[in-house]
């Protein structure tokens, strides 16, 4: 499988191009629409599928406009698809205060707001699936945020969001967030992946556990 990582200029967001036989999986269209279509037209790739890790607004940020490009559906637990539908859940609403604490920088424009429509498929806590020989197992990780989940893919990589940032700690002080949900649910479950599991996180570049 060819594994593609594409950053946000905005505020270094990962988006990632998973291809199979000509297929694609996109994960988290942050604010790189474009970079993905000329990606897939260069290539004569077919969009499949667009994975969420969670509903903040730096890894959403051009869902609608690659979604209603490719036609394709959406995958994200139920409170991800709820919140991404609110300026306030999808933090949006105060996106120049974070660009200005991630890069010490204030944004010439200000900020856009904006929500999105509802995922496609969702679920509670656990949903699985099979795509082109892969299997995708995705578990609903509340900490970071209401609607974060893990992805693990055949067992041998996993989608983190923003957990598990090579270098940082894990946040749970944004909107949302939960420290007792961190202690008693993600930071177990994060602390059992297996050594030499592959991480793509979020932000950042990705490593072997």
């Amino acid at each position: 499988m060819n594994n593609i990582r594409i950053e946000s200029t905005t505020i270094e967001t990962n988006c990632y191009l998973l291809e199979e036989d000509g297929h694609v999986i996109i994960i988290d269209p942050s604010d790189c629409a474009e970079p993905v279509f000329e990606r897939l037209e260069k290539e004569g790739w077919t969009a499949d599928y667009i994975f969420l890790t969670h509903e903040h607004y730096d890894h959403i940020w051009d869902l609608e406009k690659v979604r209603e490009h490719y036609g394709i559906p959406v995958v994200a637990c139920e409170l991800c698809s709820e919140r991404i539908q609110s300026i306030s859940s999808n933090l949006s609403s105060i996106c120049d205060i974070l660009i200005y604490f991630k890069k010490g920088v204030v944004p010439e424009e200000k900020g856009e707001r904006f929500t999105c429509n509802a995922a496609d498929i969702t679920f509670d806590e656990t949903y699985e699936m099979e795509w082109h020989g892969h299997s995708f197992t995705f578990q609903r990780l509340p900490g970071h945020s209401p609607g974060s989940v893990l992805i693990r893919m055949d067992g041998e990589a996993v989608f983190t969001g923003d957990y598990m940032l090579l270098g940082e700690e894990d946040m749970t002080r944004l909107k949302g967030g939960s420290d007792e949900d961190y202690k008693t649910i993600a930071r177990p479950t994060l602390d059992a992946i297996p050594k030499g599991t592959h991480i793509y996180p979020g932000h950042g570049v990705d490593y072997l556990k």
